[in-house]
């Protein structure tokens, strides 16, 4: 082989030799972007046990640990004085409690009062009510006056009934640790199994209540939605959540799909849905007139965070006019016209649009929020809607806790008692009442 063809070889030979280098790198640094993302989303501060990531916090202690307690100059905070004192106990002196002598003196020198709050020792009141009967000459049959104090065939009385409901559903206790807390502390003796008849018994007597709550979810003038996973027999469900300023709604569905709000909602619902924008709560608004809808913030610009984090200054800079139009717009308080929207909207538009991005994935989260023009603003002129999600976020975060403790329901029919408790709980909750106090008030009024 001629020295010219040698060396044409190992010039082509080069040129390949160049392209797969060349091909090389750029795998290379597609590989180490992603890489960097990955890491960023797995710190190594996360870890994996049954195959679920958890948080691992590692150790720090503090160069300056501050003194424990208040700090200088803080207002003390103490416990109130009762008004009422139901008791007063003399606590004479016989002997001297230190030496055991008794050569005191004659005469008191002083008094000194301390007051003692306690519980006392309780135990079960049982009553037997002696119903009379008569016969009604018009309805042609034996009649008596309804017991209050119990509901029908229940040999527990109300208050003890919506103390297991209490202690369940409000507390998140097991069902196996409410008889051991129900017989130490007020000497009632009852079984697991009671414990699941008495929560069967008490959502079908809230049943009544609970439809009353769904219609004034569907009429509220705003309302906030969320979903979270949820487990029935170990099948993976969702938890929905429907939540206004007094109402709370839950719904355990096996879909995460639109046909579960619009169940709960209905065909022709009022008011305003806030969300995190979910595909399905937007294709119930398609499903329900097109009605008017408000996305989360909180949400939209923590994903603006994460296009920061991930995607460097073109992210920076649409956290930044985001952050700069919410602050905008929560500055009418909730008095702002359409005039001011439209102004809003604009100049977020032109600030978004003003430069191109190199990055694919903020150019498409800027076109699909350029979208939701009259999705963004409903709070700056409606003093009924909130600009985030938070409602229904902080609504949801008592089952995610009871969730991990429990681990769902076994049952449907447990999905369905949950469900009915969790709404009557969180409803008082939200009106500042409890299930102890007006439990029974709403079970004679729903009722009739």
């Amino acid at each position: 082989m001629s020295k010219d063809r040698k060396s044409e070889k190992l010039r082509r030979e080069n040129e390949v030799l160049k392209r797969e280098n060349a091909e090389l790198r750029r795998r290379l640094e597609k590989l180490q972007k992603e890489f960097d993302e990955y890491r960023a989303r797995h710190p190594e501060t996360v870890g994996v046990k049954n195959g679920k990531p958890y948080a691992i916090r590692p150790s720090v202690s503090s160069p300056s640990p501050k003194k424990p307690g208040a700090r200088k100059g803080h207002k003390p905070f103490s416990r109130k004085m009762p008004k009422n004192i139901d008791k007063i106990v003399d606590v004479p002196v016989k002997t001297c409690p230190c030496c055991g002598g008794s050569n005191l003196s004659k005469r008191v020198q002083e008094h000194r009062e301390r007051i003692v709050e306690d519980i006392p020792v309780c135990k079960p009141v049982v009553t037997k009510f002696v119903i009379e009967r008569r016969y009604c000459r018009d309805c042609k049959k034996l009649v008596e006056m309804p017991v209050t104090q119990a509901l029908s065939k229940a040999r527990l009385g109300l208050r003890s009934m919506l103390l297991v409901a209490y202690l369940k559903i409000g507390l998140r206790m097991p069902v196996n640790s409410i008889p051991q807390l129900l017989r130490e502390a007020f000497g009632l003796t009852i079984s697991e199994g009671e414990v699941c008849l008495i929560l069967e018994q008490m959502a079908e007597a809230f049943g009544p209540y609970h439809d009353q709550l769904l219609q004034e979810i569907r009429n509220a003038p705003a309302r906030h939605m969320d979903e979270t996973s949820w487990r029935i027999n170990g099948e993976n469900v969702w938890l929905w959540a429907f939540i206004t300023k007094g109402e709370a709604l839950y719904k355990i569905a096996s879909s995460r799909g639109h046909k579960v709000p619009l169940e709960i909602l209905g065909k022709n619902p009022k008011g305003i849905d806030i969300h995190d924008r979910y595909s399905a709560y937007k294709t119930l608004a398609r499903k329900t007139g097109k009605r008017p809808q408000q996305d989360c913030w909180a949400y939209i610009i923590c994903n603006a965070k994460e296009l920061a984090q991930f995607h460097g200054p073109d992210g920076e800079q649409i956290l930044k006019i985001l952050k700069h139009t919410y602050k905008q717009a929560l500055s009418f308080q909730h008095k702002g016209t359409d005039k001011d929207i439209d102004k809003l909207y604009n100049d977020m538009k032109d600030q978004l649009t003003q430069e191109p991005y190199k990055s694919h994935k903020c150019w498409k989260f800027v076109e699909n929020l350029l979208k939701e023009k009259n999705n963004l603003f409903q709070f700056v002129k409606n003093p009924d809607v909130e600009p985030t999600n938070n409602r229904a976020e902080r609504a949801l975060r008592h089952s995610v806790i009871a969730r991990k403790i429990s681990g769902g329901n076994k049952t449907p029919k447990g999905a369905h008692i949950y469900e009915t408790l969790t709404s009557i709980h969180h409803t008082l909750q939200l009106r500042n009442q409890n299930l102890l106090t007006h439990g029974s008030l709403i079970l004679q009024t729903s009722h009739g």
